[in-house]
């Protein structure tokens, strides 16, 4: 790797203060478990039949019945529905291969001797290499809190969730969130024509919105919530927002509270980054004024949402492990991947460049998730190299040279 495995925390690395952890003396008993989300059943084939009488429900959230939308055929293997009109763009429906069943065994076995590796774990070589190859989809569920320490909160602090969501949400908040609540991953099953999943993503969003009310609600955060329900439970996915919006390892809060702090942070460290590591193309897009929130803005704040949905779950997987390093490596191998055709454009054709990466980031090179993943790691990039250029942008700041 392009970087030593064993790279601790760098502690001197400037990062915003997380919100304190309130104190609970005594807390409610959780609730009971609330029914699953899915409203799918296997057929046997690799694939997932959705019948035509749960395409059509009246959720808790919803309101009015939702038109009822394009039949649905069935479901790939990342929960997203396959239509009439895209069952043959989707080969994910396929059983799964020796080596897929093989790579699902041996996370099975490291879930099974967690204590082993759960100290130091972004410190643990064998840890990390297998969190890079991506981790098996059979244990995210297991594995996807321990990274984040989410498993700690959920038990220090039982039945705090329950407790915030028998509270009231500010109007504005719950008007909002209700308007964007149809907007979060509408083609994944559970989520798809007001599902059962939008239930506890207003859950989910609610009960934050009320335990950090200085950041609040804000747009996007659906999309971060949306993901981690595909995996894991409602309480678990809050503890996981908790500890992606507080810990300065991920810093997610400052990409959604007012002003986005974080998240114009995030951008001048592009730009900063993108300088250091191919200056020619840093020159080159600013003469074709290609700004970089036109394409940068969606990549920073929702991690790559809006890429296929194997790219954001593997970048997630990374994330939660080793944090912010690997959203700046993907966004910089996407634009140095570009650099020829970035060169040879006019400004028009170089902006409309910049857009289509927004959207669509597989190449010949890189035609999938995991060569993407596998390229984008090849870039040279080190926590004191973003410590570095975080602080110039901090310092900037201070100077009114923003």
């Amino acid at each position: 790797m392009s970087e030593d495995a064993t790279e601790g925390k760098n502690s001197s690395e400037p990062a915003p203060q997380p919100p304190a952890t309130p104190e609970i003396n005594s807390a409610p008993e959780p609730e009971a478990s609330k029914p699953s989300n899915d409203a799918a059943k296997e057929n046997g084939s690799g694939k997932t039949e959705v019948h035509s009488s749960e395409r059509k429900k009246e959720g808790k959230i919803g309101g009015d019945l939702m038109p009822e939308r394009e039949e649905v055929v069935a479901v790939d293997r990342w929960g997203m529905v396959l239509l009439k009109d895209n069952i043959e763009k989707f080969d994910r429906t396929k059983p799964p291969t020796d080596k897929e069943i093989e790579w699902e065994l041996k996370w099975a076995s490291m879930v099974g001797k967690w204590d082993k590796y759960k100290e130091k774990l972004d410190q643990n070589n064998k840890v990390k290499k297998r969190v890079r190859l991506g981790i098996a989809d059979s244990v995210r569920a297991s594995i996807w809190p321990r990274l984040c320490n989410a498993d700690v909160m959920l038990e220090k602090f039982p039945g705090l969730y329950q407790k915030l969501l028998t509270k009231k949400l500010k109007q504005k908040d719950e008007e909002q969130l209700h308007k964007d609540l149809h907007r979060t991953d509408p083609r994944n099953i559970i989520f798809y024509n007001k599902g059962l999943g939008q239930e506890s993503l207003y859950n989910v969003l609610k009960a934050y919105c009320l335990y950090d009310p200085k950041v609040g609600y804000c747009q996007g955060m659906g999309a971060l919530a949306g993901l981690l329900l595909t995996y894991v439970p409602e309480e678990t996915a809050f503890w996981m927002m908790v500890r992606l919006m507080s810990d300065r390892k991920y810093a997610c809060a400052g990409l959604y509270s007012p002003g986005f702090p974080e998240l114009f942070k995030h951008m001048a460290m592009h730009d900063k980054l993108l300088y250091r590591h191919d200056k020619k193309l840093y020159k080159c897009l600013q003469a074709k004024h290609v700004q970089t929130g036109i394409y940068a803005f969606r990549w920073y704040q929702g991690r790559f949402y809006e890429f296929p949905k194997e790219l954001f779950i593997r970048v997630m997987d990374i994330f939660l492990l080793e944090g912010r390093k690997i959203v700046f490596r993907v966004a910089l191998y996407l634009l140095m991947s570009h650099r020829k055709e970035f060169f040879a454009a006019d400004d028009e054709k170089a902006l409309r460049i910049a857009r289509d990466l927004r959207d669509d980031p597989y190449t010949k090179k890189a035609p999938d998730a995991a060569k993407l993943i596998e390229k984008a790691l090849e870039v040279n990039l080190t926590r004191h190299e973003l410590a570095k250029v975080e602080k110039e942008y901090e310092e900037s700041l201070k100077d009114g040279k923003r």
